[in-house]
């Protein structure tokens, strides 16, 4: 497996079993793929990408939102901005 895709797949935030973009709507190729497309050569720098790539689906979903405190989408958005605080990126 190519080590930047699998420094992803090993991600607390983005790998296996977290319901990411990358988990569901890339298999491992097409991943490889999209990261020589954008020239991300370093499996840190895949990670970084990655998890850009989850936060800007999650800031996606905040413009659907209406805007109380409880929605679910801003409960989410505010998850995930906690644990990139709580799990820098391991590799």
């Amino acid at each position: 497996m190519d080590p930047r895709v699998k420094a992803i797949r090993d991600d607390v935030l983005v790998g296996s079993s977290t319901a990411s973009v990358f988990e569901y709507c890339y298999s491992d190729e097409e991943l490889a793929e999209e990261l020589d497309r954008y020239n991300i050569l370093t499996p840190r720098e895949a990670v970084q990408y990655a998890r850009d790539g989850q936060e800007m689906h999650l800031e996606q979903g905040l413009n659907q939102r209406w805007g109380e405190d409880d929605d679910p989408q801003l409960l989410s958005y505010n998850r995930w901005k906690e644990a990139l605080d709580k799990h820098p990126i391991a590799c």
